[in-house]
């Protein structure tokens, strides 16, 4: 069966994480911003924006999984293409070279068996890896499988120009890699500025409960902890993109 990466559906594990840091966070919510946790209807939106924000998260997660696989599997390529096999070939010889480093529900592996599987019923290499540059939604892949192509159509060295295709994908890999390094320290710092306006609540009420209550239960309390609640949530999402990486 094809598999879409451009596209991300939660299993049931990502439904139960959602809803327990919904049901977390809409408590915390309750508490602090209206001291109410029947308020939490207002949180539905920002719920909303949670759930879409947690589906990209986990949707980037699997295109980076899916990058690193590839990274291996050209490597794997190269190596066999070397020793002489033909590309064809050089699949199997990759799959059974990365089962000594992946686990068995790898991507990659899938992938692979897809690709392996349509060159036993004589499809084209290159037809099926522009199949899965296209459902991956990578560039590096699509790039890989164009690349395949050209030199499939031009009778050039296909191991050289595989070998050149896979240094320069390897290279922009390790690139995003050190990109990502760079940027941990401020995303951490990040998540800290995040969670101070609730730390800085919490402290208001555990200290002096009484200095808060002007904000509670009325409707002009509900609506300026409305708007602040949302100025957090905008610099959460302003914050998050500045320091994005694409994939």
């Amino acid at each position: 069966m094809e598999i879409d990466y451009r596209k991300y559906r939660f299993t049931w594990r990502d439904w139960l994480e959602y809803l327990i840091k919904m049901t977390v966070k809409g408590c915390i919510i309750g508490y602090l911003f209206y001291d109410s946790l029947k308020m939490c209807i207002i949180c539905i939106p920002f719920f909303v924006m949670d759930y879409k924000s947690m589906k990209g998260e986990k949707l980037k997660a699997q295109k980076r999984e899916l990058t690193m696989q590839f990274k291996s599997m050209m490597e794997a390529l190269v190596t066999s293409l070397t020793a002489g096999y033909s590309l064809e070939r050089a699949f199997t010889d990759a799959k059974r070279d990365m089962s000594l480093v992946y686990q068995d529900d790898a991507i990659i592996f899938h992938e692979l068996d897809e690709i392996i599987n349509g060159l036993n019923v004589n499809l084209p290499v290159e037809k099926l890896l522009k199949d899965f540059g296209e459902r991956s939604g990578v560039e590096d892949i699509e790039n890989f499988a164009n690349v395949v192509t050209a030199a499939k159509k031009s009778g050039g060295n296909l191991i050289r120009i595989i070998e050149k295709t896979v240094k320069s994908i390897s290279d922009k890999i390790n690139a995003e890699e050190e990109m990502e390094t760079m940027i941990s320290a401020k995303k951490y710092e990040e998540k800290v500025m995040m969670i101070m306006p609730y730390g800085i609540l919490l402290y208001l009420r555990i200290s002096n409960g009484g200095f808060l209550d002007v904000l509670y239960h009325n409707m002009f309390g509900v609506l300026l902890m409305t708007v602040f609640l949302a100025g957090v949530y905008v610099a959460n999402v302003w914050a998050a993109k500045i320091m994005e990486i694409p994939v």
